[in-house]
């Protein structure tokens, strides 16, 4: 069975948006102190989502959760 987004009551540290549970794995991946959103990263990285995302996939095997 899939993993299924969540909804988390944690906003994104520099923009504000509220997080779900694939930005909180992102975050504890890439061992931000304070979590980020997915968009935010990939503006940290110089890249677009899914860059991003093919990234976290080549370098943790992490991949988004169904609906992402």
């Amino acid at each position: 069975m899939p993993n299924k987004l969540k909804w988390l009551d944690t906003y994104c540290h520099i923009c504000g948006s509220q997080l779900n549970s694939w930005d909180a794995r992102c975050s504890k991946a890439l061992a931000y102190k304070n979590p980020v959103c997915e968009s935010c990263m990939a503006k940290e990285y110089d890249k677009d989502v899914e860059e991003l995302r093919s990234s976290l996939e080549d370098w943790f095997g992490m991949r988004p959760c169904m609906g992402i």
